[in-house]
């Protein structure tokens, strides 16, 4: 998880023509208690300082988040944002769920890191499909989750007004879920895909490819969601009329008019349906990339807390600052094996070479210049951006930056962000913080 604060388009202009700043509580009263005028740069360089220094906090465009999600096309009925899931990627409004699926892009990948790969767009097409109604029914069985908890509150022996905050509660999480069934289909192994198709992360090709499967992956899974609404019916406070200016569903309707217009017709089961999550443990699960980053590195240092006393740990024992002991374990991306394995390398041998020789492979490989720490930031911002326009909810995304970025560079992240499309951007500078993903050739203390 990280901390972000929520930041609107008034504030982000104050800041670029260094104007003050108009705060007040509550919020978006029109008749506040309180009211003051800051100074917008002065806490504008106390983020950016704070966000250099340890990465925190990150900066979610609320004004973007609001404009562009469809639940907020429903704030009659309490769908109006106000916050997201620990990572980022769901934006929420009250008593709704976060709801994740990822599908492994490396997977669609014929004949990976040869010349004669190609993406199998049509499988891809089937899965979503799938995938959206496997969704779905996660739901119906949440549901019945649910209505076993209220079962369970309601046979409790206790009074009335000792159940009724708790009752309420889960009454009132069912009854989101049963109005909007929203789901969270996303995916893991960006990075790995490109690498596979021969694509150097970063590069306007690479994005370009990229842009083009999240398309795809968002006219499908609409369009499934649409099909489902024929059998199933759409959810409950499905209103076309109450959608028709929001820009994600303008995206939809120019790209398929088809689709747009069979949606008109029949709803549409789920009110909102995308994200792109971190996918950390599923990535190492699925041994990928994860999420839409790029490879941290091909050769990296793994640190493991441990206890010192175990009798199975090894040798090389370190202590972090806070006196915790740690041990460190060289590891080599799975991909990059299995693209070691097709170009006729002896993996055995990646033991006994020195950094040097493996440098010299690593430059052989897609992985070159494609790390997290390789790509440019400006291009990075401009493919979550891109990207962005076909993922309904978020994108759980991090700006790698190296040990000597400034404070402008982090500053000027941000504000290309906000222009770009962005809902949210978080950066991490290389040894700002300690951290458990080592870079092999750097010092024990390069942490990322």
């Amino acid at each position: 998880a990280n901390i972000s604060v929520k930041i609107d388009d008034e504030f982000m202009q104050c800041v670029i023509e260094n104007k003050p700043y108009t705060q007040q509580y509550p919020i978006y009263s029109q008749k506040p208690a309180v009211q003051k005028e800051i100074d917008a740069v002065k806490l504008w360089k106390k983020i950016i300082h704070n966000a250099w220094a340890s990465a925190e906090p990150g900066i979610l465009f609320w004004d973007t988040i609001s404009k562009e999600a469809i639940p907020d096309c429903y704030p009659e009925n309490g769908f109006t944002t106000v916050s997201t899931n620990p990572c980022g990627e769901i934006p929420l409004c009250p008593y709704d769920s976060c709801r994740l699926l990822a599908i492994n892009l490396y997977s669609y990948v014929n004949e990976p890191f040869t010349k004669s790969a190609n993406f199998d767009f049509p499988l891809l097409k089937k899965h979503v499909a799938m995938a959206q109604r496997i969704m779905d029914d996660i739901i119906d069985l949440e549901l019945k989750k649910i209505d076993s908890i209220l079962d369970k509150i309601n046979s409790d022996p206790e009074d009335y007004e000792i159940k009724r905050v708790e009752r309420t509660l889960w009454e009132k999480i069912k009854e989101k879920a049963v109005q909007g069934r929203r789901t969270g289909i996303g995916i893991t192994a960006e990075g790995d895909m490109l690498a596979a198709l021969g694509l150097t992360y970063g590069t306007d090709n690479a994005t370009d490819f990229s842009v083009e499967v999240h398309k795809t992956i968002a006219i499908e899974a609409y369009r499934a969601s649409t099909n489902m609404a024929k059998d199933r019916g759409a959810f409950k406070i499905f209103n076309a009329e109450k959608e028709k200016n929001n820009p994600f569903i303008l995206r939809i309707k120019e790209a398929d008019q088809e689709l747009y217009s069979e949606m008109l017709a029949v709803g549409r089961r789920n009110i909102s349906l995308l994200t792109i999550a971190p996918t950390g443990t599923t990535s190492i699960m699925t041994q990928t990339t994860s999420g839409i980053e790029p490879v941290f590195r091909p050769i990296y240092k793994r640190k493991r807390k441990i206890n010192p006393n175990d009798k199975e740990s090894g040798t090389d024992i370190k202590k972090d600052v806070v006196g915790d002991s740690w041990e460190e374990n060289l590891v080599y991306h799975h991909k990059f094996v299995k693209w070691l394995e097709i170009n006729g390398y002896n993996i055995s041998d990646l033991e006994k070479m020195s950094q040097e020789e493996l440098n010299k492979i690593v430059e052989k490989s897609p992985y070159y210049k494609a790390t997290a720490n390789d790509v440019d930031w400006v291009n990075k911002i401009k493919m979550q951006g891109e990207i962005q326009k076909w993922v309904d909810h978020s994108i759980s995304v991090t700006v790698n930056l190296p040990k000597d970025a400034t404070e402008e560079t982090v500053a000027e992240i941000y504000i290309q962000g906000w222009k770009n499309g962005c809902k949210g951007v978080t950066v991490y500078r290389d040894g700002c913080r300690e951290g458990v993903l080592v870079d092999s050739e750097n010092s024990n203390t390069n942490n990322a």
